[in-house]
């Protein structure tokens, strides 16, 4: 990820960075350490239902990739946006 973070953030967009951390983890174990292991088996079995599981793992992926999508886009409206101080907070520095 080459994207940098400006601080302070908010604690809002510091959620927001977490999950799509995490997000990018969970895409990187399903595609580098799930996924070639169960196609391995699948390959070698006769059983549906692993066939069935890569199906399922890869639209996982498929969704956890429009995950990343919207998580970049929520933080690159808030990060364009300048941040405002909550009304109470504004009235004791006035």
């Amino acid at each position: 990820m080459t994207e940098k973070a400006p601080k302070p953030l908010p604690d809002l967009a510091r959620i927001l960075w977490a999950a799509r951390i995490d997000a990018c983890a969970n895409r990187w174990h399903l595609n580098n350490r799930t996924i070639p292991d169960l196609k391995t088996l699948a390959a070698t079995s006769k059983d549906r239902r692993l066939h069935e599981a890569v199906k399922h793992v890869e639209a996982a992926i498929g969704l956890t990739d429009a995950l990343l999508d919207e998580l970049r886009t929520a933080l690159d409206y808030m990060q364009t946006q300048p941040v405002e101080a909550p009304q109470d907070q504004q009235r004791e520095t006035a």
